[in-house]
């Protein structure tokens, strides 16, 4: 597993194209706000060397055996998801906070499940390639970012009756090494400090809408792929704030609207296409993971 040294020299392996308050950043590690959250997955990285809470952090692949952080573990049993819950606990009691993995967590179970049940009914090999990408995730100890908000639209409403359905993130070509996508997703707040980024269908689709159902990774840094974080996340303290408003500041989380550009996602990274009749399984799932983070 990975010090929290080696995930900081990680992250400056990565060619990220980030825009902050509209200007193109050379290096978006040096925002005090990113710099922030960095600090954080970076503790989760130094606490899993500690002895004293191996038992909490460091959990068997059920793939191949080895130690793995239990931040890139699918669930197993019920111990493992006391696990979970006792693994947030020790975070936000040491001055860290685990949400910032959570999410890529979360996520990689949810995933686990329904990519089962998608071969199981239609007969496809998603799981199978699923395993291969979560074997990859954890014999590298990478942090993984989970997006499931789209950026705009009205919320009752599937994607293909959306105003600006266009904007929605959804698969417009197919070629020989993958599918074409376009669009954009809310990743929120742990994109920029994460290796990769798994983009999950929004809500409940229908035949109309299996463009948009699509369930997928890429490395943070992939081709095509550029983050724009806005004004509102960088609010400096001024002398004079009250005790609140300092105290609020201090813990702000920048959010990221990742933007795809007819991204080419290869086929070994697809775990879902155009199976849309699973989309709600997805999301309950992904949310229902959520119960574990208290």
């Amino acid at each position: 597993m990975m010090t929290s040294g080696q995930y900081r020299d990680s992250l400056d392996d990565l060619n990220l194209d980030v825009y902050i308050r509209g200007n193109k950043t050379v290096n978006a590690y040096d925002d005090p706000v990113v710099c922030q959250s960095i600090d954080t997955v970076a503790r989760t990285y130094e606490m899993a060397q500690m002895p004293e809470h191996e038992q909490i952090i460091v959990a068997r692949s059920h793939i191949t055996g080895s130690r793995i952080n239990r931040f890139n573990h699918i669930s197993q049993n019920i111990e493992d998801l006391i696990k979970r819950v006792q693994l947030n606990q020790l975070f936000n009691g040491n001055n860290g906070h685990s949400f910032y993995r959570t999410l890529g967590m979360n996520t990689l179970n949810a995933l686990s499940i329904t990519t089962g049940d998608i071969d199981a009914a239609h007969g496809t090999t998603h799981h199978g390639r699923f395993l291969k990408y979560l074997e990859y995730i954890q014999e590298n100890d990478l942090t993984c970012d989970g997006s499931l908000i789209d950026p705009l639209g009205n919320r009752w409403l599937p994607p293909h009756r959306q105003l600006h359905s266009d904007l929605l993130l959804h698969a417009v070509d197919e070629t020989a090494n993958g599918v074409v996508l376009r669009g954009a997703k809310a990743c929120e707040i742990s994109a920029l400090n994460s290796h990769e980024i798994l983009v999950i269908p929004t809500m409940t689709m229908t035949k109309r809408d299996d463009a948009y159902a699509i369930f997928f990774a890429l490395p943070s840094d992939a081709e095509g792929v550029t983050f724009l974080i806005d004004l509102e996340s960088h609010v400096p303290t001024r002398a004079g704030d009250s005790i609140v408003n300092r105290a609020t500041a201090a813990f702000r989380e920048h959010e990221a609207l990742c933007v795809f550009d007819d991204v080419i996602v290869p086929w070994e990274r697809i775990f879902m296409y155009r199976e849309f009749e699973f989309s709600e399984q997805m999301e309950d799932l992904y949310k229902f993971s959520f119960c574990f983070d208290a």
